[in-house]
């Protein structure tokens, strides 16, 4: 019972995270929420007897320090390769079927994801990644994993909806006005 229990609060501290995250436009600040919700994504698995799905959140969790810490974008394209292989080789060590194998390649596409110096790819990436994790919950049983990658699709699907429209707003805007000179008269017949 305290397992649950335990495992329920850092489900509750990943929700936050998860649903915090993609509304913030700053990429250090999304970095930071996202770090924290990967740590408490991997105990939350270990609590679940998940342990690929474990590692592969808490190379997720030195990812984003890694991103937050070294300014270099070479060093950080390495050091992300590097995880990436230890993340391939652990999956081996943790293996348990088709669940590592989901935990693995959905994980790999978070890697991507993070290495977007744009929220919106990053948001994108995210989206492309998460059936992965979906399914690899709904075979281990994580259901609250499972309702924080719902909110996690709603929340980043909202957020890009909100992007492209604002962004096809302010085209539109920037093409009208680029058209219409005041000191030219308008025609109404052509």
């Amino acid at each position: 019972m305290a397992a649950i229990m335990i495992a329920t609060a850092f489900g509750c501290v990943a929700l936050l995270c998860v649903i915090s995250w993609p509304f913030f436009d700053d990429y250090r600040t999304a970095v930071k929420i996202q770090s924290a919700g990967a740590a408490a994504f991997a105990l939350y698995f270990l609590m679940l007897g998940s342990p690929t799905a474990a590692i592969a959140c808490l190379i997720s969790c030195s990812q984003l320090v890694i991103s937050a810490s070294v300014r270099d974008r070479y060093v950080v394209t390495r050091l992300y390769g590097a995880t990436l292989i230890l993340l391939a080789f652990l999956s081996i060590v943790t293996w348990h079927g088709i669940p590592s194998a989901l935990a693995f390649t959905g994980s790999s596409l978070g890697t991507l994801a993070r290495l977007q110096t744009s929220t919106t790819r990053m948001k994108g990436l995210f989206l492309v990644g998460a059936p992965f994790w979906l399914a690899h919950n709904l075979m281990v049983g994580a259901l609250f994993a499972l309702g924080t990658d719902l909110v996690s699709l709603a929340s980043n699907l909202a957020n890009l909806v909100k992007f492209f429209v604002r962004r096809g707003v302010s085209a539109r805007a920037s093409t009208s006005s680029s058209t219409v000179s005041i000191t030219e008269p308008i025609a109404i017949l052509v």
